[in-house]
């Protein structure tokens, strides 16, 4: 009996994974590599001996130097990691939980609603949205697809307490 129902929790607590498509190691490597190389160039160039500093030249000099440092952080952050979003029933606590973290990180809850507060939940092809009493989006979490919206749309309805 307790390992049905801790089957039975465990197969309940998780509704939608989101997480969106990671570019190919080919391509954050090569971000990784060239965003570095812009961001080194835009200080190097400050650092390279030449021209006479007349104001024309050190304007230009600061907007090259602005452009390729932002573009260097810019590609930088394909590479990274981005935090994924997922959603909880809570079932002995009666809350839907939003956790958020990384891929090879812990995971903590950003925002807690209560069952009671909830006043209905709208599942698209692309966002789900939880509504609380007011009327007003309580929790939004982008999804991919209609296969991603119809095993949504099952799990909500495995909890007979949300309003769909």
């Amino acid at each position: 009996m307790a390992a049905l129902t801790g089957f039975a929790n465990g197969a309940q607590s998780r509704v939608a994974m989101v997480e969106g498509k990671r570019p190919s190691l080919s391509v954050r490597a090569a971000s990784m590599v060239f965003g570095f190389a812009f961001i080194l160039a835009g200080v190097g160039l400050w650092l390279m001996p030449g021209l006479d500093l007349t104001p024309y030249i050190l304007l230009s000099k600061m907007g090259v130097s602005i452009l390729l440092v932002t573009a260097g952080v810019g590609m930088t952050q394909i590479a990274t990691d981005k935090p994924c979003r997922e959603l909880h029933f809570d079932q002995r606590n009666r809350q839907l939980l939003v956790m958020e973290g990384l891929p090879r990180s812990g995971k903590h809850v950003v925002k807690a609603v209560n069952y009671e507060d909830i006043m209905r939940v709208d599942v698209s092809d692309r966002m789900l949205q939880v509504y609380d009493l007011e009327g007003r989006v309580s929790v939004a979490l982008p999804i991919e697809g209609p296969h991603a919206r119809l095993d949504t749309i099952a799990q909500l309805r495995s909890q007979a307490i949300l309003p769909i």
